[in-house]
Parts: C-alpha cells; sequence; structure tokens
C-alpha cells in the first residue's frame, strides 16, 4: 500500500464513523460526536503511519501535536511508531559503516527505545565505555519520502492546516527542501554542534555530542540524554517544573532564532527529554535536528523588531512597522481590520508579563493566525516560513506543558527591550 492508497482508507474511516453517528446519535452533532469521528480518524492514520512510516508518519505526527481537541492516537507517532526488524537496521549500519552494530559498538540493543517517521534509536556503548544512541534511518525511506515531496498536495499537509493554505510556490519549495534535508544525518549532525556552540555554557538547555567516526548518511551516533518526556511532565510534573520546562522551550524556540540566528523547523513533545539536577533546577535536553536552518542576519534583526514593538507599549505602531519591515505585512489596509487586530493581541498575551501558557493559548495563536493569513492581510514569503512553523510548534509544545510562566522576562533577557535611546 503506497502512501495515497493509506489516506484514502483513513478519509473512509472518518466516513464510516460519521454514518455510524448519524444512524445512531443526533444527526445534528456536536463537538462532542466530532471528537468521536476525529478519534476513529486518528486511530486509523496512526495505524497506516506506522507501517508505511515516511512522509505519512510525519504528516501524523504533525497532526498529533498542532491537534487542540484532545485527540490521542497520533502522540504515541512522536517516538513510538512501530519499529522495523534489527537485521534492517544493521544492514543500514554495516552498508554506512563496514561493520554490523555488533562489532562496532561493545554493547548494542536491539530493540530501540525509540521510533519515528524516518528513522529509530538504539541504544549502545562504545568500546571506550561512552553510553550513547544511535539513530539508523530506515531502508527505503529516503525513495519514498523524495516521491512524496514531489507532491504539492502533500507539502501543504507538512506545513500544518493553521498555515498550509496561504503558502505560495517558493515557499512550498523552500519546505520540501528543508524536509528533504532530514535525510542527510550528516547534516543533522553539523545543526545540532552548532545549535550545542550556540547554547554553550547554558544552565538548562542541553544537546547530545555527535560521535562523527561513528556516523554517516544513515547513521548518527551520540551520546545519550537521559530523563522524562514532555508528555509525563505535563501529565505529572509539579506547577514548578512544568513552569522551568516551558520558559526553557520558550528561550529555545525563541531565542535560538531571535539571538543565534538558527531555526529548528520541526518542534515537537518527542524532541525534548527533562531531568532535574541535585539543586531541583530542570536540565532540557534538545533532540532531532534534522529540520534546521541558519537565518540571514537581516531576517534575524527584522524578526527581533517584531518582538521589540511587543514588548514596547508606549510604542503600537512599532509590531507594525515591525511586521512590515519583516515581510509579514500583506497589505497596510488589513492593520484596521478584525481578523490582525486578533493576531496581534494573540501574539501579544505573553509579553505583558507572568502568562499561563496552556492549550487554550496555542490554540488561539495558531486561529487567530491562519485566519489573519485567510484574511490576506499577512503573508508568509518563503524566508518566514520555516521561523513560523517552528513558532507556532513551539507555542503547541509550551501549551502541552501548561504552565504561568514571566515568559516576558524570559524575552527580555534574552534580546533586550530594544527601546531607542532618548536624544
Amino acid at each position: 500500500m503506497d502512501r495515497k492508497a493509506a489516506e484514502r482508507k483513513v478519509g473512509l474511516a472518518r466516513l464510516w464513523a460519521r454514518a455510524k453517528q448519524v444512524l445512531t446519535t443526533d444527526p445534528t452533532g456536536s463537538d462532542e460526536d466530532d471528537l468521536v469521528v476525529d478519534e476513529e480518524a486518528a486511530r486509523v492514520l496512526a495505524a497506516q503511519a506506522g507501517k508505511l512510516k515516511g512522509g505519512l508518519a510525519k504528516v501524523a505526527q504533525l497532526a498529533g501535536y498542532w491537534d487542540h481537541r484532545g485527540t490521542t492516537a497520533l502522540a504515541t507517532l512522536w517516538d513510538k511508531v512501530p519499529a522495523m526488524p534489527g537485521g534492517d537496521i544493521a544492514r543500514v549500519i554495516e552498508g554506512d559503516l563496514g561493520k554490523p552494530p555488533q562489532q562496532l559498538f561493545a554493547k548494542w540493543e536491539t530493540t530501540p527505545i525509540a521510533a519515528a517517521s524516518l528513522g529509530q534509536v538504539h541504544a549502545a556503548r562504545t568500546h571506550d565505555g561512552a553510553d550513547v544512541v544511535v539513530k539508523v534511518q530506515y531502508p527505503g525511506v529516503a525513495d519514498a519520502l523524495r516521491a512524496d515531496l514531489d507532491d504539492d498536495a502533500f507539502v501543504r499537509k507538512l506545513a500544518g492546516s493553521e498555515i498550509a493554505r496561504a503558502l505560495d510556490d517558493d515557499a512550498l519549495a523552500t519546505l520540501g527542501d528543508a524536509v528533504r534535508g532530514e535525510l542527510d544525518y550528516r547534516a543533522e549532525a553539523a545543526a545540532m554542534s552548532r545549535f550545542a556552540t550556540a547554547w554553550d555554557g547554558d544552565k538548562v538547555l542541553r544537546f547530545p555530542r555527535v560521535i562523527s567516526e561513528l556516523s554517516s548518511a544513515r547513521v548518527l551516533t551520540m551520546t545519550r540524554a537521559g530523563g522524562r518526556t514532555i508528555v509525563d511532565v505535563a501529565a505529572h510534573g509539579d506547577a514548578d517544573l512544568r513552569r522551568q520546562v516551558a520558559l526553557a522551550i520558550f528561550r529555545y524556540a525563541w531565542g535560538s532564532p531571535l539571538v543565534h540566528g538558527l531555526l529548528n523547523a520541526d518542534p515537537n513533545p518527542g524532541n525534548f527529554l527533562v531531568d532535574v539536577e541535585a539543586d531541583g533546577h530542570a536540565v532540557v535536553w534538545c533532540l532531532d535536528f534534522g529540520c534546521t536552518l541558519e537565518l540571514p542576519e537581516a531576517v534575524r534583526d527584522a524578526d527581533r523588531e517584531i518582538f521589540f514593538g511587543l514588548l514596547d507599549t508606549d510604542d503600537p505602531e512599532r509590531f507594525r512597522m515591525g511586521i512590515a519591515r519583516a515581510g509579514l505585512l500583506a497589505r497596510t489596509d488589513s492593520l484596521a481590520t478584525v481578523a490582525h487586530r486578533d493576531w496581534e493581541a494573540a501574539l501579544a498575551k505573553p509579553m505583558r508579563g507572568d502568562f499561563h501558557w496552556d492549550r487554550a493559548y496555542a490554540a488561539e495563536l495558531a486561529e487567530t493566525t491562519q485566519r489573519a493569513l485567510s484574511a490576506g492581510g499577512l503573508k508568509l514569503p518563503a524566508k518566514l516560513l520555516l521561523l513560523w512553523r517552528e513558532r507556532l510548534g513551539g507555542s503547541n509544545v509550551i501549551g502541552l506543558v501548561d504552565a504561568n510562566a514571566p515568559f516576558r522576562r524570559a524575552l527580555v533577557d534574552l534580546i533586550g527591550t530594544g527601546r531607542r535611546a532618548l536624544r
């Protein structure tokens, strides 16, 4: 079965669930009824994505963390896609590194500790005693994903439902190229090292170290991170831990582009692990750097001006000038519309002091962004697509953590207020 056949099966599942609903419940429908239908479609999508992996699994993962209605069937796809047989994985390693994993490593765990859309992760120990993880690309997934990326409709799904309809051809090409880049683990290794260097010395954010001699285009070996998942922290962490984690992810998602000009365009809850050190402060490990890029300095500076405008409550026009300079503003007459004002208000909410960032707020930010785009007041040119995809995705991860925290202060610590000196 190919991806399109699997997608048809998901559509039939949704149609069949709706038909059963009409025959057995109030045919006018309700939010609860809609959730039942969504859950059934999600269950079938998760099953098909687990079988096919690759492009369909990436779409399903994205749907899982963009979903604000509470469906859970897709959440396991963040790191629990059904694994490939150990022999297939061993052949990929031997093909790239010249020896099977049992010879390359002093200890090799045949059962993966995580499995995602393009590859799975195995625990191992090097001959010098270091505990590592080895990310191995599924055999054949590269050709399948490249074929998927030739379909513009599929690439729109990878953008996320909130922004997909607003993309032009250049933006679609940019997103497709970025996802193709995920197939080269050497590029991911280099990106991981750039992020680690940028955040070197940070008390909270941590990054694995690449073991270059045991890595290749399809194999990535790195030091092992430990800790709890974001889902576990969200469900069982106390308020202080959730506050620390939410602030750390905010600093990473907002600070990496604004301060360091680095962008990880594929944030999802499976890309973080949380540990707690002896003094009680949280450590957040940042994982998976397949879809990354470096922002031109001009793009970074213009993006900063947007947030300086949000921080500067004495100059309400500064934000609007900032979005115009950044290239987000499609029409100046849209600034007076309800769609624009709702988006501006939503974006500003965490910048007014301590703020409770929950799933409802993440949904509000995503939905107001979509309305502003749909109304034609905003645009997402190619150079900004991945930046805002990352920002809205990061907002969803923070919303899952569900914490009250001083996000404004964190942003000021990162970039300052941008206030111009009086002359």
